[in-house]
């Protein structure tokens, strides 16, 4: 599993830009109270209604928890996630309902709450078994994980070869890794998995080729741009479909 290369690929701050900027639009566009993982925290939520939320990113999860009358918590390390979380806060007009903290995960302060909700962001963690029992460490209640089914941005698989001959490409750590560690050390969850219709990969030719180019981490090269640039011609109709895509819904009673 190239986990490492992916995080280089998928954490630059080029790239957190455009993820948080993706992440912002999809937030004002998509109803987070209808998913099942927002659905599974209500459920399971007791009578301080405590939420935890890690790697918050730009507040999808955050803001409507919050508004739904949650004590949130939103642990979020990216500079990049900080100016749109607040602005997901302001316009569900939580501000000053929500504790936002600067941090990595697993985080030096110790967190306690009903439920801790970490949605798409385990992928990136150096050691997901110490990240889960973290997140065990810090719910009373629940922990919930959502997890990619089929890996995000799967069609760099087709182009990083041409950019980069001889290497490979990296990956995405999706459920079928993450989960048989967390069965390997113990932890048995219940597990739903569900599909979200998603809109077309890309709206706009030029946008795809910038996100793709830094992606490839080409974006200084000129040649190699242009070259991106005629491949995504000869494949604009890929671009414009929509797809759906499956996630996992991983809970669980902590330890």
């Amino acid at each position: 599993m190239e986990s490492d290369s992916w995080k280089s690929v998928a954490q630059s701050s080029d790239a957190m830009k455009m993820m948080a900027e993706g992440l912002r639009r999809s937030s004002e566009t998509n109803d987070a109270t209808e998913s099942p993982i927002f659905k599974e925290v209500i459920r399971h939520l007791g009578e301080s209604r405590t939420v935890l939320d890690i790697g918050a990113g730009v507040g999808r999860f955050t803001g409507p928890l919050a508004s739904a009358g949650c004590d949130v918590t939103a642990i979020e390390p990216a500079d990049e996630m900080q100016s749109p979380l607040v602005d997901t806060l302001t316009r569900y007009n939580v501000r000053d309902k929500v504790r936002v903290v600067q941090s990595p995960w697993p985080a030096q302060e110790s967190f306690q709450a009903e439920v801790s909700l970490a949605a798409f962001v385990i992928q990136f963690a150096d050691d997901p078994v110490e990240f889960a029992r973290t997140m065990e460490n810090a719910a009373t209640r629940r922990c919930i994980l959502a997890v990619h089914v089929d890996p995000m941005m799967a069609f760099l698989q087709d182009l990083w070869p041409l950019f980069h001959p001889g290497q490979a490409a990296p990956k995405m750590r999706v459920f079928a890794d993450i989960y048989p560690q967390l069965l390997a050390v113990g932890i048995v969850a219940d597990v739903r998995v569900f599909s979200e219709q998603h809109g077309p990969r890309f709206a706009d030719p030029k946008a795809a080729v910038d996100m793709l180019a830094v992606r490839l981490g080409i974006r200084d090269d000129a040649a190699a741009v242009a070259r991106l640039r005629d491949i995504l011609q000869t494949r604009s109709q890929d671009m414009v479909q929509t797809d759906p895509r499956r996630a996992a819904v991983i809970s669980w009673q902590p330890r």
